[in-house]
């Protein structure tokens, strides 16, 4: 890139262990809840878990001190669950209206909650399907009483959020606004040949308006002239700049490329690539300015992970790919395998300083799962994903908590704490929780013995402190 430096701030020696020297923080787990003891999993071509993946941009939420949580039971039935926190009993309520049919991992529940008017909010399962929405009456969050946590509470299924223009989607994503609102956004089109899409909620009328187009699959890149974007997430900071980082996937079934930067100083309506320039156009393959760290298809470079913005609005993404380094130390080259070699995986710190330029950082070890990402007001950062032990390292079956420091440039990941599974799902933190009160509560779904066999769905609630 011409107008983007890349930083190389530290390349951590790479142990069989994947463990680094101890941070100056430690984790300790002051809650572990089970919302529901059967919960259901599935056996299809994307995997066995449908409750905690990570283009979930919410399943678990917190709002006025309770919590919530969308998922599958075993009945195949869309649940949505709520307890007063910190530690009170789950109150399930499960919706009959709706019959569960697919083995598609993708087919998630995301759930939103708008503070201005106490709306709860609900999307489920697509994959490139018709919108399958409902909403809550308005106040619903904001009543704690346990006789109006009921299936009652909430709209009809809609396939539509503007009047009159019913939606195909997939990946459904709400976002709360700095000022109270909702957004949501959602690809149209398929794999390799998708747009984003946002739409806003108003809180005063109770009505979604302005669909808009923020991504585009049109361009050519290379020999390919149709692709999709898969982002990290949607991210508002402190100064109430919208983030969005992502990669680009050519075709269906190819590998992706690149660590693309947009920002939006006006909820999402005008664009900005990293050098400030307004893009004239929704953000597309060849829009020139948005490429922050260039990536070849060759370095098996996964998609959807985690990303946060901390206290100064710097950006912050961690992914994982292979690099050259990880490669000849299994005796690989690029572009050998879709995803690289297993052994080779790595994940990778990418964050963006105040005068635009972006920085690097190879944590220890083999990859996991997709990780999500969390800053304190201190700016130290926390890594959740799942990965196996020493033996098999990039297996996921333990929920794993790496953190880094601010004053080291988050040059020094080290893993915190290993809870036991085993477990499927990838891991999921509540973001309003982790903002509000500086705990850190993920899902976690036990792994099934058989396929199809419903496990345990937990939520497990760490606190952190500085060690003496």
């Amino acid at each position: 890139m011409k107008q983007i430096m890349l930083h190389v701030i530290a390349l951590m020696v790479l142990v069989a262990s994947g463990l680094a020297p101890a941070a100056e923080v430690a984790a300790r787990k002051m809650g572990d809840t089970t919302v529901d003891p059967r919960a259901l999993t599935i056996q299809g071509s994307f995997g066995q878990a449908i409750n905690g993946k990570s283009f979930q941009q919410d399943a678990l939420v917190t709002h006025g001190g309770i919590q919530y949580i969308a998922y599958y039971d075993e009945g195949r039935r869309v649940c949505v669950a709520r307890r007063q926190l910190p530690a009170g009993a789950w109150d399930i309520i499960r919706f009959e209206d709706y019959d569960f049919q697919s083995n598609d991992a993708h087919n998630t529940i995301s759930i939103g909650i708008c503070p201005a008017d106490g709306t709860i909010h609900l999307a489920f399962d697509h994959h490139n399907h018709p919108l399958h929405y409902r909403a809550s009456r308005p106040g619903l969050a904001h009543d704690p009483e346990p006789s109006s946590w009921t299936a009652a509470g909430f709209g009809p299924i809609r396939d539509e959020l503007e009047p009159g223009q019913p939606i195909r989607i997939t990946y459904p994503r709400f976002l709360q606004t700095p000022d109270g609102g909702l957004q949501f956004f959602y690809r149209r089109g398929g794999s390799g040949n998708g747009d984003r899409m946002l739409v806003d909620y108003n809180p005063s009328s109770g009505s979604w308006s302005g669909t808009r187009q923020i991504d585009s699959s049109q361009g050519t890149y290379r020999d390919s002239t149709s692709r999709c974007s898969y982002p990290n997430g949607y991210t508002y900071g402190p100064d109430g700049r919208l983030h969005a980082t992502w990669v680009w996937r050519e075709g269906s079934q190819t590998g992706n490329h690149d660590l693309s930067y947009a920002y939006s100083d006006d909820r999402g309506r005008t664009w900005h690539n990293n050098a400030g320039d307004v893009l004239a156009a929704p953000a597309a393959v060849e829009t020139p300015g948005l490429v922050a760290v260039t990536i070849d298809e060759g370095y098996g470079l996964m998609n959807t992970h985690g990303q946060a913005v901390d206290s100064r609005g710097r950006i912050h993404t961690v992914m994982w790919h292979c690099t050259d380094e990880s490669l000849a130390a299994v005796g690989a080259k690029p572009g050998e395998s879709r995803w690289g070699p297993e052994a080779a995986r790595r994940y990778l710190h990418y964050w963006r300083d105040e005068q635009g330029r972006w920085h690097r950082n190879v944590l220890p070890g083999v990859a996991g799962t997709r990780p999500k990402l969390f800053i304190d007001p201190q700016d130290r950062a926390y890594l959740i994903f799942n990965g196996g032990d020493d033996l098999n390292p990039n297996r996921g079956e333990n929920l794993k908590i790496a953190t880094a420091g601010a004053d080291a440039l988050w040059s020094d990941w080290s893993i915190i704490h290993t809870e036991p599974g085993p477990f499927g799902n990838e891991m999921l933190g509540d973001p309003q929780r982790w903002a509000a009160e500086g705990i850190l509560s993920v899902l976690v779904q036990g792994q099934p013995a058989e396929a199809h066999a419903p496990t345990p769905l937990r939520v497990l609630d760490f606190a952190f402190t500085s060690k003496p």
